[in-house]
């Protein structure tokens, strides 16, 4: 992995930014790129792949990272075919870059903190791969859309979404939408499960996913802090596939109720 990092890190434009301290509790991560519709060069997926590390270092007060395009304009295009054209000369550039963003997804959907993804835009290709890492998704009714152009593009689910989406909506309707290349709008997305909170309009996204939040953060009743280990434990427990009484132990030990 380390060569394919020094290969890419300077190639292409734009950024990916992680600002720890967003809000608290809450991370915010923005694929900045907004000529190119937050398309991912090169550059940006190695940046990408190093917030994915250190979210996974942090082991502070943090419980929910949000991810969302920069601009207000689209969530991720995809692959940026202007950095394409000029550094992937080669099917094994190509396919080095795919397996940093399937490793980099994969461990972001491992990651024991609440992720949501705002779909405002377009959620393009690879921008589709993305959608289905997160565990909550809101999107925008007035701008949002979804669409699955890999199979059109000649490839077919390079980072893993795929099996993400029969996940969250079944095999048909993965199927469909995906291998079909269709485009998906906010109420048909939400109807099938893929999205969790539709918002009227693009201003409104990140304040009402933030709102949709506090539920992990703050008790509504007490209006005291919860506990940000108990709720990290309770995501761990919800993605361990294979989950035993030495896991639960492991992560019970690191929850308030190891201080009782």
């Amino acid at each position: 992995m380390n060569s394919i990092i020094s290969n890419f890190t300077d190639k292409g434009q734009g950024t990916v930014r992680l600002d720890l301290t967003y809000q608290p509790g809450v991370a915010l991560v923005t694929f900045d790129n907004v000529k190119r519709h937050n398309a991912l060069s090169g550059k940006m997926m190695v940046e990408f792949y190093h917030v994915i590390t250190q979210l996974e270092q942090n082991t502070q007060d943090l419980v929910a990272v949000i991810f969302m395009g920069g601009g207000l304009k689209s969530f991720c295009a995809g692959l940026d075919l202007s950095f394409a054209r000029e550094y992937l000369t080669s099917a094994e550039d190509a396919m080095s870059l795919n397996q940093l963003m399937y490793d980099a997804i994969d461990r972001l959907t491992k990651l024991p903190l609440i992720t949501l993804g705002i779909a405002i835009g377009g959620s393009i290709g690879g921008g589709s791969e993305l959608i289905t890492a997160f565990d909550f998704v809101c999107m925008s009714q007035q701008s949002g859309f979804i669409h699955f152009v890999q199979t059109r593009m000649g490839v077919s689910s390079p980072w893993g979404g795929m099996a993400r989406l029969v996940s969250s909506v079944g095999k048909k309707r993965a199927l469909i939408w995906m291998a079909g290349g269709q485009k998906v709008y906010a109420k048909e997305a939400f109807e099938h499960g893929l999205v969790d909170l539709v918002v009227e309009r693009d201003e409104d996204c990140l304040n009402e996913s933030l709102l949709f939040l506090q539920r992990f953060l703050v008790d509504d009743v007490t209006q005291r802090q919860i506990a940000p280990n108990a709720v990290r434990g309770m995501k761990l427990l919800a993605i361990k596939k294979d989950s035993n009484w030495e896991y639960v132990h492991k992560i019970l030990s690191s929850t308030v109720f190891a201080k009782l």
